[in-house]
C-alpha cells in the first residue's frame, strides 16, 4: 500500500464523443519547442473552482490539442513542482499542451474544506479548474499510484470528454484498507491537507465497483514498482479496450523511464 504515498500522474488528451477526431493526422498538433514552452507557460495562475471562491493553481506549457494534464499523488498534491522540470513533461510538451496543478490544500492552491471529501469532490475540482482556465478537451487521462484512481474516476464520471486512460504503476484498490491500517489515509490526518476519505471513498469503493468507461486503457506496470503485473490486471476490467505493458523501473516510472512512459501517452494522442 505504499503506492498511496508516492507521486501520481493524471494525463488528459483527445476525446471520444466530444468533438475530437481520433483519425486526425499528427499535423493537427503543431510541433513545439519544449525548452521554450517550459520557460514560457501559456497558462499560469489560480482559478476559481467552487461557489465559496476557493481557487486552485494551474500551469500549462506548450500548445496544441489534445491537452495533457499531470496530477501528483497522495500525500503530495503539488503537481506543478513534481512535474515542472521532468523529461517526461518535456517529451509531452514537444507534442501538445501539457498542464499540471496543485490540488486543494497543496502548493499555491487554497485549503480544502475541513470535512471528509469524496472521490467525486476531487474530480469535480479538476473538472471545474479546466473549465475555469478554458483548457478544452477532448481528453486522455492517465495516473500513477493514487492518481490513477482519480484518472479512472474522472473517465467514469465524464466519458463524453475522455478518449483514453493511461495508468502508471497503479496497484489494485483494496476492499479492506482502512485508516486503522494506514493512519496517513485518514481524511483528518495532519499529512493529508486535502481531506480525501481515501479508505472508503477510493480504495474500498473502487475495489467493490471498479470505474468503468468506454475509452481505451493502457495499464503500465513497473518491474520494481508497488505491485505485480497480476495485481494490476484488475484495472483491465475498467475498459473493454484495455491492454497492459511492463516497463523497467520503480514506482515513479515516469521518472525512471520517461521515454517509455511518455510514449504510451503519445500513442493514445496519435489515435
Amino acid at each position: 500500500m505504499c503506492g498511496l504515498l508516492a507521486v501520481a500522474v493524471l494525463v488528459v488528451g483527445t476525446g471520444v464523443g466530444c468533438g475530437g477526431d481520433l483519425d486526425a493526422d499528427e499535423s493537427d498538433r503543431p510541433a513545439t519547442n519544449s525548452t521554450e514552452a517550459l520557460a514560457d507557460p501559456s497558462v499560469d495562475g489560480r482559478f476559481e473552482v467552487a461557489a465559496d471562491g476557493r481557487r486552485l493553481y494551474l500551469t500549462c506549457w506548450g500548445e496544441g490539442s489534445p491537452t495533457v494534464v499531470l496530477d501528483s499523488g497522495h500525500p503530495d498534491g503539488t503537481g506543478i513542482a513534481d512535474f515542472g522540470e521532468t523529461e517526461f513533461l518535456r517529451r509531452l510538451a514537444a507534442e501538445t499542451r501539457v498542464c499540471a496543478y496543485d490540488r486543494a490544500g497543496w502548493g499555491r492552491s487554497d485549503p480544502a474544506p475541513n470535512e471528509p471529501r469524496r472521490a467525486d469532490d476531487v474530480v469535480d475540482d479538476l473538472d471545474a479548474l479546466l473549465e475555469a482556465a478554458e483548457v478544452d478537451g477532448p481528453f486522455v487521462l492517465a495516473g500513477s499510484s493514487f492518481g490513477g484512481m482519480i484518472a479512472a474516476h474522472f473517465a467514469d464520471r465524464h466519458p463524453e470528454d475522455v478518449a483514453g486512460v493511461v495508468l502508471l504503476d497503479v496497484p489494485a484498490p483494496s476492499a479492506t484498507l482502512s485508516a486503522e491500517e494506514i493512519p496517513e489515509i485518514a481524511w483528518d490526518h495532519p499529512m493529508h491537507p486535502e481531506h480525501l476519505d481515501i479508505g472508503p471513498e477510493f480504495e474500498n469503493r473502487f475495489a467493490n465497483r471498479p470505474p468503468s468507461f468506454p475509452a481505451p486503457l493502457v495499464v503500465v506496470t513497473a518491474t520494481d514498482g508497488d505491485s505485480s503485473v497480476q495485481d494490476q490486471k484488475a484495472w483491465l476490467r475498467s475498459s473493454e479496450d484495455a491492454r497492459q505493458i511492463e516497463l523497467t523501473g520503480g514506482h515513479e516510472i515516469y521518472l525512471d523511464d520517461p521515454a517509455g512512459a511518455a510514449a504510451e501517452v503519445i500513442k493514445l494522442l496519435d489515435r
